[in-house]
């Protein structure tokens, strides 16, 4: 790596080319900032509609209504930690692993892995019904890699019993620096490898010491750093997570992470905005004491350029605002499905949403989002009982379609076609106002055209906006989900 001081002045010269920070105030009068506040009810906008904008639903009217593609892609959460992690919103328990703490929490375990396989069950007879097959598993949380090797052996032998798993398919298992470092851990890795695991991925967060101290991580940068040597060992695709703006980060921060991942090389890394709920976290960064020890905007926005400059330099491709490769060959395929309206998404487990029927090119159909109860308790006497554990939904209607053809389609790029142009003649109203937004935001050059490989026009987040990605996104929900989303948000 250059040197320290060689990096932030062109950092720095990068913010001033584009125009930051002298013209925040204008941005900010268009509603686009760095956000400290989950977009939605996630960290960033993966999903469209978000989880606030979810309503109450019947969970039989939506089992009945819901059609899937012929391919479809599982998420499987399992909700427990070593650690609970001050920033941190998903739905989890603290578990030590088997035989290492309670019974009373082995017992928990134990009845929530039973309730998952037959919620595995059930969903794999209602896709053996339209004959869908599975293109990619992402078995998440939480640390799955916490279970011991017989469990995660019943679990995966479930998937592919229940499941017609496509030749080739991915399957990516979530795991943790004190997991992969723990006595075992190595061999564990190897087993899954056998057992059909494509591909690790887990969250470092930091290779600050003091960060990770008060993100409650449980280890020093020590750990994380055997932990990547200890992955690449076992599997060549691999991702690493961190979160930049958490408690005590900084651009210094950022620019020894960099270091750190100069030496590691993962293939794939996540580098995502630090974000708070009702975590810690979330209450400190509101808290007039403690708000001066998180970075400022200013300070968010060097960093994210320190981070594209120099992993540039590393050789990485950025295949989003949050994502880089070292090859395309490592590109993850369950994140481009997770962040796609046109691909459905089938997530099983307690807080698991799920969208199918969303393609804009079924926009004649009844599409739906939906996500299961989000308690660990009420999801397994729900399952156990019997009865689906969906709690929450909303229809995909054109409405939605326009919408999310922005909110996730500009990521990319997004190019109009025949029916989104079909749901702009139908919904005048509502397409004024994004053609209205769209133009405010072009004259701030935030989002620019382009022409994509088939010499098609479109429109797509400018260098300027990717500092924003996210927050620009989050300004095309439609007005029925901010709606929501600001009613879920007052109470």
């Amino acid at each position: 790596m250059r040197s320290q001081i060689a990096a932030f002045d062109e950092a720095r010269s990068s913010l001033h080319r584009l125009g930051l920070p002298a013209n925040l105030p204008k941005l900010h009068a268009a509603g686009v900032g760095i956000s400290r506040s989950v977009l939605g009810g996630s960290h960033s906008v993966a999903i469209y509609p978000p989880l606030y904008s979810l309503l109450k639903v019947s969970p039989n009217e939506v089992i009945d209504s819901v059609t899937f593609a012929r391919e479809v892609s599982l998420y499987i959460h399992i909700a427990y930690c070593e650690t609970r992690c001050t920033f941190c919103h998903y739905v989890v328990n603290h578990y030590a692993g088997k035989g290492k703490g309670s019974k009373t929490r082995d017992a928990e375990v134990e009845d929530y892995l039973r309730a998952l396989h037959q919620e595995l069950q059930f969903w794999g007879a209602k896709l053996a019904q339209s004959t869908t097959s599975v293109s990619s598993i992402y078995i998440g949380g939480g640390t799955p890699l916490l279970l011991d090797q017989d469990a995660l052996r019943n679990l995966l032998s479930t998937i592919q019993s229940a499941f017609t798993v496509l030749p080739g398919a991915e399957v990516c298992i979530e795991g943790s620096p004190l997991t992969i470092t723990s006595p075992g851990g190595e061999g564990k890795l190897r087993f899954l490898r056998e057992e059909g695991v494509t591909r690790l991925s887990f969250g470092v967060q930091s290779f600050d010491d003091t960060v990770l101290k008060y993100a409650g991580r449980g280890y020093k940068r020590d750990v994380p750093i055997q932990a990547s040597l200890v992955v690449n060992r076992v599997f060549e695709n691999w991702n690493l997570d961190l979160i930049q703006g958490l408690y005590k980060g900084s651009p210094l921060e950022v620019w020894r992470n960099l270091e750190a991942i100069s030496e590691i090389r993962p293939p794939h890394l996540t580098w995502y905005h630090g974000r708070f709920a009702d975590r810690p976290q979330g209450s400190w960064y509101n808290s007039a004491s403690k708000r001066s020890s998180f970075e400022d905007e200013t300070a968010t926005l060097l960093g994210r350029l320190l981070i594209w400059q120099e992993m540039a330099a590393l050789g990485y491709r950025q295949s989003d605002g949050n994502r880089f490769v070292r090859n395309q060959q490592y590109v993850d395929p369950f994140k481009k499905i997770r962040t796609s309206a046109s691909s459905d998404l089938l997530g099983l487990g307690v807080a698991s949403y799920s969208h199918s029927g969303t393609r804009v090119s079924t926009a004649n159909s009844r599409g739906y989002m939906f996500r299961n109860v989000p308690t660990i308790r009420s999801y397994v006497d729900t399952v156990l009982a019997g009865d689906a554990p969906i709690a929450t939904g909303r229809v995909i209607d054109e409405e939605e379609l326009l919408a999310a053809s922005y909110a996730t389609g500009l990521r990319n790029g997004r190019i109009e076609d025949e029916d989104l142009r079909s749901i702009r003649g139908k919904r005048y109203e509502l397409s004024t106002h994004y053609q209205n937004l769209e133009t405010s935001l072009r004259d701030l050059g935030i989002l620019e055209s382009y022409m994509d490989d088939n010499g098609r026009s479109g429109t797509r987040i400018s260098e300027l906006g990717k500092l924003f990605e996210d927050e620009v996104l989050a300004l095309f929900f439609s007005p029925a989900v901010k709606k929501a989303v600001a009613g879920q948000v007052a109470t």
